[in-house]
């Protein structure tokens, strides 16, 4: 029995590990734009994401999601090096609970799409207007059949 909870835990390790490289390797992209994330810094996006999809009950396997998140937003003139984690934390949440939100009525790639106009043409960066009244508003259209 404890062979096979260690060998759990070395596969979650090596699972994490494999998941931190793979967003590390979003920064070839971001750097062009001045962002760069730390090894730290990719854990802490993995802990938060996995927070809130434990706290949604979604099941997500892979990362692509926030690998897309990341390479849309860098692009972004509102973020900077200084809030570029934090940045890319709340933009994962505010995906999984549009997902929720819409019954996954969305596609990924359109919703991070939307998500980045609103960021930056009706939000000028402003994260807690993006989630508190764009996203909002969106969840409550698609939900009500308007769009």
């Amino acid at each position: 029995m404890w062979e096979i909870a260690a060998f759990t835990r070395d596969l979650a390790s090596i699972e994490e590990q494999t998941a931190v490289s793979a967003i590390l390797e979003t920064n070839l992209k971001a750097q062009k734009y001045g962002l760069a994330l730390s090894e730290k810094d990719a854990r802490e996006i993995m802990a938060s994401r996995n927070y809130v999809l434990k706290s949604l009950g979604r099941v997500e396997l892979g990362i692509d999601v926030i690998n897309k998140i990341i390479s849309v937003f860098c692009t972004s003139p509102y973020i900077n090096q200084s809030d570029y984690t934090v940045i890319i934390n709340d933009l994962v949440e505010g995906f999984y609970y549009m997902k929720n939100e819409t019954r996954d009525k969305v596609d990924d790639d359109d919703l991070i799409a939307l998500m980045k106009k609103y960021f930056d043409d009706r939000c000028h960066g402003s994260v807690e207007l993006l989630l508190n009244r764009e996203l909002g508003t969106l969840a409550r259209y698609i939900r009500e059949g308007r769009l």
